[in-house]
């Protein structure tokens, strides 16, 4: 590629990833209060946004194979018009099992889009500047999350329905997608420096310990921290702060991830994700302590959930861009994706239960407890690393 066409590819990719995934917040956001309004229970509420996840899941168990047959410009577009399908098929009507659907078809979509652009992105990001790009690209995604609940009351308070917001931004995504359509991906070979011994390509070792860390940073990031808005009204917030809750989530991800890659460029790795453990067990911590008062202590962990919960994911896709590359970097991509659905697909029913059964109490210990299993792995996958470099 050009050192043009690495430009256009490392600024458009976020631009389209800031409209996909701000249409699919403002529209799961939507669904979640319009939900509730209606007497769903929390559980129920979270079925929807499962379905998001799952069909994200399904399609990242594939996106290798898409990726390969279309290239990675062709499946984005897509996988984003299939996405501005599914969006327009939710904003038809109101019926709970048809929205199911819905959202799992539009995971389906996202989770191709997912891939293939995070990928792309991370393998022609100059090595020195790698973080910065992956934390720009992570730096849309918290955007989109923080844009798109936030047009909810506006769109009310106008009398526009939020769902056609959804898909008017989705549309702007397939238009991105056009500046893309001609510009060539990166050659799908396995590099030597992955291939392992040939009977099991090497992309797996890099990859696994890593993908166990991103499926407890999903479930905290995306999957429990987002039915927060759903329970937040059963606390007694009203309709509006329950979606300012929403986007403050989304705030962390937007403010956190280009901060945070920098840092992993300036100190390494390992210490920056020591660092975004450490806050995710106090954000835990302090939910737990604080859940008779949750007027305050929601807001604050809502942020550090959604924010340094998604540093995990961004921390590791940077180490990666800087080990993988061709179709072990799409395939390991895949594998992280699949991994981190895993998590954020439970994340709404787990979230949903636990406040059902327990209150706010219950789910702030589990929080914890996640917490606490995930900085062990990531430990773990970090000692391996040092293993492996020293054999």
């Amino acid at each position: 590629m050009t050192q043009r066409s690495v430009a256009r590819v490392l600024w458009t990719i976020p631009a389209v990833y800031l409209l996909f995934v701000g249409a699919e917040f403002l529209a799961m956001t939507q669904l979640a209060l319009v939900l509730t309004a209606g007497g769903r229970s929390a559980m129920q509420v979270g079925v929807v946004g499962s379905a998001l996840w799952l069909g994200i899941f399904a399609a990242s168990t594939v996106s290798h194979a898409v990726v390969a047959r279309f290239g990675h410009a062709r499946s984005l577009a897509f996988a984003t018009a299939f996405s501005v399908l599914a969006l327009a098929s939710l904003a038809l009507h109101e019926n709970y099992p048809t929205w199911v659907a819905g959202a799992a078809a539009l995971g389906l979509g996202g989770g191709i889009v997912w891939v293939a652009g995070e990928a792309w992105l991370a393998e022609v990001a100059p090595p020195a500047r790698r973080g910065f790009y992956v934390g720009m690209f992570e730096t849309s995604v918290g955007v989109g999350m923080l844009t798109g609940p936030a047009l909810i009351p506006p769109a009310l308070a106008l009398g526009v329905e939020p769902l056609h917001v959804a898909v008017a931004m989705m549309a702007a995504a397939l238009a991105g997608c056009a500046l893309l359509w001609r510009e060539p991906g990166p050659a799908l070979h396995l590099p030597a420096a992955a291939a392992g011994d040939g009977a099991a390509p090497g992309w797996r070792a890099v990859a696994m310990p890593l993908a166990a860390v991103c499926t407890v940073a999903g479930l905290m990031e995306s999957g429990i921290s987002a039915m927060l808005p759903s329970i937040s009204m059963r606390l007694g917030f009203p309709v509006a702060s329950a979606a300012w809750l929403g986007a403050t989530i989304g705030a962390g991800s937007a403010l956190l991830q280009t901060p945070f890659g920098l840092l992993a460029d300036r100190i390494g790795l390992a210490r920056t994700m020591a660092l975004a453990w450490a806050l995710l067990l106090l954000a835990a911590a302090a939910l737990l302590v604080w859940a008779d008062q949750p007027q305050q202590v929601l807001w604050v962990s809502g942020f550090v959930l959604g924010g340094v919960g998604g540093t995990v994911y961004t921390l590791v896709v940077i180490e990666l861009g800087h080990r993988l590359g061709g179709a072990g970097l799409v395939r390991a991509m895949g594998l992280l994706v699949t991994a981190y659905t895993l998590g954020t697909a439970g994340g709404p029913v787990a979230g949903g239960w636990l406040f059902d059964q327990f209150g706010l109490r219950g789910l702030a210990t589990a929080l914890l407890g996640f917490a606490l299993a995930g900085a062990a792995m990531a430990w773990r996958a970090g000692q391996g690393r040092l293993a492996a470099a020293v054999i």
